[in-house]
């Protein structure tokens, strides 16, 4: 069994004052959550703390894989992708070098099905050998997206991914997460964009938190 379970979670940067609160609910195997909301509301917030790159200040989150069960931040490294606007990229690198250096530091190995597939589709094998600094913002989103897809991770978190993709690039990632959901991987992403929510089965809105099915 693999599940995300959150329960009861809350975010306040300054004491007293939240984010939200009483975000609660239970994801599994293939399946895809939108979260909604304005500006401001925390969708990036939300994001931050089902991957471990934040804390709740109250709840619990738990990424239950077989027996075991994890913190996001506890298996960070290796269960979970994320592409983000917050994160950036090593520009004096190729995405050939930040690929295999990824792959490493995670204890995973290339598989080459998975890699022809997500590098295919996102139309990297003319530039896998240029220097990030010399990419359009746009071909560095998709590397972005490569790397956190390349170590086939259980849970792939996105925040507007495809801002700044073109008709292309946005078919693209389209069928690269619903070919992950149906391989079993469990998406969440932050949006209001019409054409990522068509990827997800249900919907979470922030601030008032009521869950939907799309």
């Amino acid at each position: 069994m693999i599940a995300l379970e959150v329960q009861q979670v809350g975010k306040a940067y300054v004491p007293g004052v939240w984010v939200f609160r009483g975000l609660t609910l239970r994801l599994e195997m293939g399946s895809a959550l939108a979260i909604v909301g304005p500006n401001g509301s925390g969708k990036t917030t939300a994001i931050k703390l089902l991957t471990g790159l934040a804390e709740p200040s109250e709840g619990r989150i738990q990424l239950r894989i077989g027996e075991q069960s994890y913190r996001p931040s506890e298996c960070l490294w290796w269960a979970i992708g994320v592409v983000a606007p917050f994160m950036g990229l090593y520009e004096e690198f190729t995405p050939w070098e930040l690929v295999h250096i990824s792959l490493s530091m995670r204890g995973r190995q290339w598989e080459e099905s998975v890699a022809e597939r997500v590098i295919e589709e996102l139309g990297l094998a003319p530039v896998l050998h240029r220097r990030i600094a010399e990419l359009s913002s746009g071909m560095q989103q998709r590397v972005r997206i490569a790397l956190a897809m390349l170590h086939r991770p259980v849970v792939l978190a996105l925040d507007e991914v495809t801002a700044a993709l073109d008709a292309a690039g946005i078919a693209a990632v389209g069928r690269l997460v619903r070919w992950y959901c149906e391989s079993g991987g469990i998406l969440v992403a932050a949006t209001n964009a019409v054409h990522e929510l068509q990827w997800c089965h249900r919907s979470v809105e922030l601030p008032c938190l009521t869950a939907s099915t799309l």
